[in-house]
């Protein structure tokens, strides 16, 4: 569910300032208290912070691509670390336990309500009250966070034993996860890294300005890579006690988070964000931010209910190895959902915010229709792609502590839930802008549901294994999808539904396309150039990395040559963003 997120892009909105908390329903814009008559943001900021410009939005989506482009590779290189130095093993499994844990309590702390409710917020005082007004605003919120969740760090830290049962629960062996334990003791401080660094992206987001919240990842990157060549080095050639190797892999990881944090802060004062770190309350503004982010409060309880429920689903069909085979294959989820969905539901979501504010509904229902379209002519490819490079993607893992046997697992667990995962993202951070949470949370609790039920009767008791625990996170998506389109229907007045099966339509004819020259491709270079798995004396072996790595890549631009050109040759919208890419290369 939630942990596809992984480039902490924290882009969210909120409540209406100065409404009264009742049901949950919040007035309209128009409902609102008059400026102090200090307010006196200049014309410039005024335009920066009120207009929309879908444009706009276009061409951030192109740049944050790039940005995320290279986040991506180092995170690559970040997941092939950690197979060469954990393989497939009870260790990889405790560290990637260990490892999620603190983004799903920090979600589900505070993160949940703090994502959906802090940008309108912001917006709005920064608006109307002024520049002082807004960083008081920040600083009371970073105030609060220290308070709030450096205690749930503290007590995260105290409960670890208990933490980590809940996503190994069906597991016999009750010290299975002694590893993960003690793993979970230094990463429980991430719960406030997270916190801080989802205010320092969403400040940077109000004004347009995504380097940061892309970039930072990197870093974070960097840092974790090197953490996982010392511990290689420590364990295979110096031989060191497990107990130094395992320690330096805690530390570094969690160095890395918070260098993802930290490295955000200078940016803030380029737009003159100067926040006074306090503590109040009784804020009104704080108030509005909980009116709006309390319902998610639901939908956060289910991503990590969810996540429980499959980690230890996996453990107990596939005991040791279960959580890391969820975690290797998730990475070719993330790969094409960082690079195409992030910058688009990013960009977007900031100009639905800004139209949602003027109660234009017209402009929303056409910003919503055109994002699922593109999300769906993007991933739907992707996820066809998936398919057909299934053991090809995996093959890459061969190196060091991952073997053949690794691979078959992986790609066993690979399910094409990309396009429906995106929409589903999409459609929350609509609804975010919208300001009304309550039916997406409605929708969660039953895809939650649904979730629950196909992995513990169809993967666990009637024997169905990991395909079925992959095909449970579809099931959730869908249920989600179909509840909150409906609602959405009723709430814009209608959905441009031919805009939606426009991106579909193309998405697959293009998509298949694609898909079929992509796997011609890769059989025709095995044939020419030789197998990528070797039958030897001893068995059968992969072939060198750089060869698989080289095969995907031709196969791979085959693919989305034949997928995407087409789209930019006819103009169609969907493919504005390749569109802008291209432009931007070409005018270097």
């Amino acid at each position: 569910t939630g942990a596809f997120d992984e480039t902490n892009v924290f882009d969210e909105i909120a409540p209406e300032p100065y409404a009264p908390v009742d049901t949950g329903q919040l007035p309209s814009v128009g409902d609102r208290a008059p400026a102090p008559a200090d307010a006196t943001p200049s014309s410039a900021e005024e335009d920066d912070l009120t207009s929309s410009d879908y444009e706009q939005a276009g061409r951030s989506a192109g740049m944050m691509t790039v940005l995320i482009l290279v986040s991506r590779l180092t995170g690559f290189v970040r997941t092939w670390a950690m197979g060469a130095a954990l393989g497939l093993s009870l260790l990889s499994s405790s560290y990637q336990i260990a490892y999620n844990l603190p983004s799903m309590l920090y979600e589900l702390v505070i993160g949940g309500m703090l994502i959906t409710a802090f940008l309108p917020v912001y917006l709005e005082v920064r608006r109307e009250r002024g520049v002082e007004a807004s960083n008081d605003y920040v600083g009371n919120l970073l105030g609060i966070l220290l308070v709030v969740l450096g205690i749930a760090s503290i007590a995260a830290t105290i409960g670890a034993p208990a933490v980590i049962w809940t996503q190994s629960f069906m597991s016999a062996d009750a010290g299975q996860m002694d590893t993960a334990v003690y793993l979970f003791r230094f990463f429980a401080i991430e719960i406030l890294f997270f916190g801080l660094g989802s205010v320092f992206s969403g400040v940077l987001n109000a004004h347009r300005d995504y380097f940061w919240s892309n970039f930072a990842p990197v870093l974070n990157n960097l840092v974790v890579i090197a953490s996982f060549a010392a511990f290689y080095v420590m364990d295979e050639i110096l031989h060191v006690p497990a107990f130094y190797s395992v320690t330096t892999l805690a530390v570094g990881t969690t160095l890395g988070v918070f260098i993802q944090m930290a490295c955000q802060i200078p940016a803030l004062a380029k737009h003159g964000v100067h926040p006074r770190i306090h503590v109040d309350f009784h804020d009104p503004n704080l108030r509005k931010t909980l009116a709006l982010g309390i319902p998610t409060l639901a939908a956060t309880i289910c991503a990590f209910v969810t996540a429980s429920v499959q980690n230890a689903a996996a453990l107990s069909v596939q005991p040791e190895t279960g959580a890391s085979v969820v975690a290797y294959s998730r990475l070719w989820y993330t790969l094409p959902y960082a690079l195409f969905a992030v910058p688009i539901t990013t960009a977007l979501y900031t100009e639905l915010a800004r139209d949602a504010a003027r109660h234009d509904d017209d402009a929303v229902r056409t910003g919503v229709a055109r994002g699922i379209a593109q999300m769906l002519f993007i991933l739907i490819p992707f996820a066809l792609y998936l398919i057909v490079f299934s053991e090809p993607l995996n093959m890459v893992y061969c190196v060091g502590k991952f073997d053949l046997e690794g691979v078959a697992l992986v790609s066993e667990y690979l399910a094409p839930a990309l396009p429906i995962y995106g929409v589903c993202v999409l459609l929350q951070k609509s609804c975010s802008a919208l300001m009304d949470m309550k039916p997406y949370a409605f929708s969660t609790v039953l895809g939650a549901l649904a979730l629950v039920g196909v992995c513990m009767v169809g993967g666990v008791t009637l024997g169905g294994g990991m395909p079925v625990i992959a095909f449970a996170t579809s099931a959730f998506y869908v249920v989600a999808i179909v509840i909150t389109l409906a609602w959405m229907r009723k709430r814009l007045h209608g959905l441009q539904l031919g805009t939606m099966a426009r991106g579909l339509f193309f998405g697959i004819v293009f998509g298949g396309l694609g898909a079929a020259a992509g796997w011609g491709t890769l059989q025709l270079l095995q044939m020419v150039l030789g197998p990528m798995v070797i039958e030897t004396a001893g068995g059968l072996v992969a072939a060198p990395i750089l060869k698989t790595v080289a095969y995907i890549a031709v196969a791979g631009l085959v693919a989305m040559a034949v997928t995407f050109i087409p789209g930019v040759v006819l103009k169609l919208p969907e493919a504005g963003m390749f569109t802008s890419i291209l432009r931007r290369f070409s005018r270097r």
